[in-house]
């Protein structure tokens, strides 16, 4: 019987093979992602990997020669079994690679980073992975920028799947209109046979008549009851129908008038409330002649002076055999609706000014992801004019640049969540920090769209990063000032203990800096100790964090230093560093440096710290300018 992570594995592969990837050619679509994932991160080697039972097969490959290797040697089999980012920074140093033949020959692995890419039901199949032959940190930023390039591979992978499954929904539905269609015809043959069964009950028609009867008075109870005027007349124009809203518009009821008297009698005017209707323009009269009116404009004019704006819609009247039988038309008051579609327009010219004058940009995107609002400091901002953008989607209106790191957002308040982010822009040659919420239109608990809007907080994390700057850099040296290097130490700390590697404190001083202070002046002393810390930056790794503590006092943050005699190396090199005479007030100057170095295999931060001190006072005692290296811990 199989284990649970024997079936798992099998539902894994079952699952790969289904989508007929495996052993097919190269192509560009996939081609595209390795490309880019190569340029993008700088690796000689970007794979588009899957894992089949016994071997890895890649579909995709840039900088490798072989299409596959064994699934016993393979980096990307341990990225599926663990399902999340693999990060390796470096081969030697890990115990699961560093014996990989592919780590010991070629291609000489140093460094790897492969996140997974699933199949639609969430299976692990491979990875887009990157590969160097040089040993690298991988920041949150490039594993951000890995995850979404795997994205995209996986929904190029699983596109086929998507596509079969959208063909059979439609086939699905495609069987369910022929069965509603065969529904209809069943019901409609039984619909005829009840008809013909009616048609021969003739005993049943004076019962009928009586149901008719009381429909109409029905529906003569309802047209005096609407607020709708309707005006009905025969054949001949005689008005046979004039209903209450008809009569309170009119101010009048109806009278045997002929349609070429309609208009002065009622008072009837054209749209501008000036010029009497003609006769072939009165509703009434149109549909008499056989049009169908809908929504025809005319004014009538109260007797007592008041004035009301109307849409009319009307149509003939026939009889079974096609006869004419007249006409009627339905009068909608529609005054109040004009004053308000007025006061709406200006309400809209109203918000619309504010709207193209607030330093912000504001925006209505509706669910299909189009513009159906944006004001005009898009233009202002980023070249693009306000009415080319409605109707168009975000990316066909501002560039798929503009879209993608957007999209996460806008997908989430179309979810109903509100969010917030900020993307540093440069459009017009400018560079802005725009700072942007998207909130939700919903209604009826309904989204029917986004609200966006976004400031320019450009000046705002520009006055941050000075203050951050200011709280974390000495003002004399521009070196990391003791919190900075509070922080840093943590970090390091941090890294070595997870990467198992050893690492160093250095604790340095100026020799005899107060009587350089006392002899030559406060400004003197400060050109020694900005001199000083250009030298300790310059005599170190770029990965290594050199800080000034306070007055003469320096330290130095090294990280994966091998042994306590690498520490005496650095020291040597430190203080080569310093025997060069000092140039103070135009004149040559002897400065030395006194330096304890702690080394610890198993880094802690008070250890650390309290043995470079130590170490420090130890160079002291042997009359300065020397150094000396402890080992913190005793290890």
């Amino acid at each position: 019987m199989l284990s649970q992570q024997e079936h798992a594995e099998e539902e894994r592969v079952r699952a790969l093979r289904a989508l007929g990837v495996l052993d097919t050619p190269q192509e560009d679509r996939f081609d595209r992602y390795t490309r880019i994932a190569a340029a993008a991160f700088g690796a000689p080697i970007a794979l588009v990997s899957l894992v089949d039972a016994q071997r890895q097969w890649f579909k995709s490959r840039v900088g490798l020669e072989v299409s596959e290797t064994p699934r016993s040697m393979s980096f990307c089999s341990h990225a599926v079994a663990l399902d999340d980012l693999l990060v390796v920074p470096d081969t030697h140093l890990d115990e699961r690679f560093a014996g990989n033949p592919l780590v010991t020959g070629a291609p000489s692995i140093r460094f790897y980073a492969g996140q997974p890419v699933h199949s639609v039901d969430g299976q692990p199949l491979g990875t887009l992975c990157i590969i160097d032959q040089q040993p690298r940190m991988f920041g949150d930023a490039e594993k951000r920028m890995l995850r979404d390039l795997a994205q995209m591979v996986q929904d190029e992978l699983n596109r086929g799947v998507l596509v079969a499954a959208r063909d059979a929904a439609q086939m699905a539905l495609r069987e369910l209109n022929v069965q509603l269609e065969r529904r209809v015809e069943d019901r409609t043959r039984e619909l005829h046979a009840k008809n013909a069964q009616l048609e021969q009950e003739a005993q049943q028609r004076l019962q009928v008549q009586q149901v008719l009867e009381q429909k109409q008075a029905l529906l003569d109870a309802v047209l005096e009851s609407v607020d709708v005027g309707v005006v009905a007349c025969g054949a001949d124009g005689a008005l046979s129908l004039f209903n209450r809203a008809a009569r309170d518009l009119h101010g009048m009821d109806a009278d045997a008038l002929a349609p070429v008297q309609w208009a002065g009698h009622y008072r009837l005017f054209e749209d501008d409330g000036l010029t009497p209707l003609e006769e072939a323009r009165i509703p009434l009269a149109r549909a008499l002649r056989g049009e169908n009116v809908r929504d025809a404009t005319m004014v009538v004019k109260h007797p007592q002076g008041r004035v009301h704006r109307v849409l009319a819609s009307g149509r003939a009247l026939k009889g079974a055999e096609g006869e004419a039988l007249g006409a009627v038309v339905a009068m909608k008051d529609v005054t109040e609706l004009a004053a308000a579609r007025v006061r709406a327009a200006e309400n809209e010219e109203r918000l619309r000014t504010i709207a193209d004058n607030v330093p912000a940009l504001i925006a209505y995107i509706d669910t299909g992801m189009r513009y159906a609002f944006a004001n005009q400091r898009y233009q202002e901002w980023f070249g693009v004019k306000s009415a080319d953008m409605l109707g168009k989607t975000v990316p066909e209106a501002m560039g798929e640049a503009f879209f993608a790191p957007r999209r996460a957002a806008l997908e989430r308040c179309l979810d109903g969540h509100a969010s917030a982010l900020e993307i540093e822009e440069e459009r017009r040659g400018r560079r802005r920090v725009l700072s942007t919420t998207y909130l939700p239109h919903v209604r009826d608990g309904l989204v029917h769209g986004i609200y966006v809007l976004s400031t320019d907080a450009t000046s705002a994390r520009e006055y941050e990063r000075q203050l951050h700057a200011l709280a974390h850099s000495d003002h004399l040296t521009g070196l990391p000032n003791r919190r900075s290097y509070e922080e840093r130490l943590a970090q390091a700390i941090a890294r070595a203990r997870r990467s198992a590697m050893a690492m160093a404190l250095v604790y340095l001083d100026v020799d005899h800096f107060k009587q350089i202070n006392d002899t030559l002046g406060h400004a003197s002393g400060d050109a020694v100790l900005r001199e000083f810390a250009k030298r300790l930056s310059a005599s170190v790794r770029a990965t290594d964090t050199v800080a000034r503590l306070a007055g003469d006092e320096f330290v130095i943050v090294l990280e994966q230093v091998g042994s306590a005699r690498e520490c005496g190396r650095i020291a040597d090199k430190l203080l080569e560093a310093m025997r060069a005479d000092f140039l103070v007030d135009g004149q040559p100057r002897q400065v030395s440096a006194s330096i304890g170095i702690a080394w610890s295999a198993h880094p802690e931060h008070g250890a650390l710290a309290h043995t470079a001190d130590e170490a420090l006072y130890q160079s002291k005692r042997a009359g300065r300018n020397t150094a000396s290296v402890l080992v913190a811990g005793g290890h």
